[in-house]
């Protein structure tokens, strides 16, 4: 199966880029996720390839270990730790709009110097070279594609990276964003020697007892609102601040799993009357446009924002955009 026309001209595009430019920058948004590390991970390996410096970089003091098992994980640098690199480029990934990068957007060269790929509605146009596909089911994807286009052979180790990327954020092969191309990519990596149990086990099964609790928790506490098209599962700061905050993220799929709901909403208290506000949707429900409406982004049926206030206020202040909707 070959890439789309559109990917070969702007992974073509990356490529010069990357070939005409060293000492690069690699990062993703904050609170990376499995295909925000996956990408950055999987782009280093393909400068090795190239025999270009690079450095990854992430905004986050700690990053999810769920993920250790990729090559070069050790090597991503926090923002928290002392940098002073000589920074001539940048290769931005899974980044929509500049303040998602958080303070790593102070390290990032002239716009000029700059790449970004990435597969969410656009908000900033921050880079010289871009590419953008909101089909794209992630990011990883289209650094396949840039791979692809290179001719690099795909080793275990980076086979791992793409598989990871990709499994995240289909939510093994669940999501509607889920094409054709992701499950021709994934098979090319397990005939690369991806072991699919074992990534998939790592990612989504393999929690602490606490975290158990936590969602159990959650889930015997969820309401309804706007007459059951809403399903809200909520956490307080106490609860928060004794759970690694990656192992407990499922929830925010199952506030949308209920039979009959359409739009679900997980609230994370990350500090006293400050929430975290996951959005997910399922028909013809754009939780992005909600979103945004609080400062925050996504996709069509997966978004996100931050809030002040109590949790009540923060849920009304959600519902009166979620109805505007339905």
């Amino acid at each position: 199966m070959e890439a789309k026309s559109s990917h070969i001209k702007a992974a073509n595009e990356v490529l010069k880029f990357i070939h005409h430019n060293n000492n690069f920058l690699v990062s993703a948004h904050i609170n990376a996720d499995g295909d925000a590390v996956a990408s950055v991970i999987a782009m280093g390996i393909l400068l090795e390839h190239l025999k270009k410096k690079y450095y990854m970089v992430l905004h986050d003091a700690q990053i999810d270990g769920r993920f250790a098992y990729l090559k070069n994980f050790n090597r991503i640098i926090t923002c928290n730790s002392a940098l002073d690199l000589q920074l001539k480029a940048a290769i931005i990934l899974d980044v929509p709009g500049i303040k998602r990068l958080g303070k790593v957007a102070k390290l990032l060269p002239d716009r000029s110097q700059i790449v970004k790929i990435d597969h969410h509605p656009e908000e900033d146009d921050f880079a010289v070279v871009t590419m953008v596909d909101e089909k794209a089911s992630s990011s990883t994807q289209l650094v396949y594609e840039i791979l692809d286009q290179a001719k690099v052979a795909i080793d275990l180790e980076l086979a791992e990276a793409i598989y990871t990327g990709i499994v995240y954020d289909t939510g093994r092969f669940s999501f509607s964003n889920t094409t054709s191309r992701d499950m021709y990519i994934c098979g090319k990596m397990i005939d690369a020697g991806v072991e699919p149990a074992k990534i998939n086990d790592r990612i989504f099964f393999e929690i602490s007892f606490e975290a158990i609790r936590t969602i159990g928790k959650g889930l015997a506490e969820i309401e309804n609102y706007l007459d059951g098209d809403v399903y809200v599962i909520s956490l307080d700061h106490t609860t928060m601040s004794r759970n690694y905050h990656g192992e407990i993220e499922e929830l925010a799929n199952y506030s949308v799993a209920i039979r009959g709901g359409k739009v679900g909403i997980f609230l994370r208290e990350i500090r006293p009357r400050y929430y975290k506000v996951s959005l997910r949707a399922k028909a013809d429900i754009d939780v992005n446009k909600v979103a945004r409406k609080f400062n925050g982004g996504g996709h069509t049926r997966a978004a996100g924002c931050r809030l002040d206030g109590t949790k009540r206020e923060v849920i009304e202040k959600v519902l009166a955009e979620i109805k505007k909707q339905l």
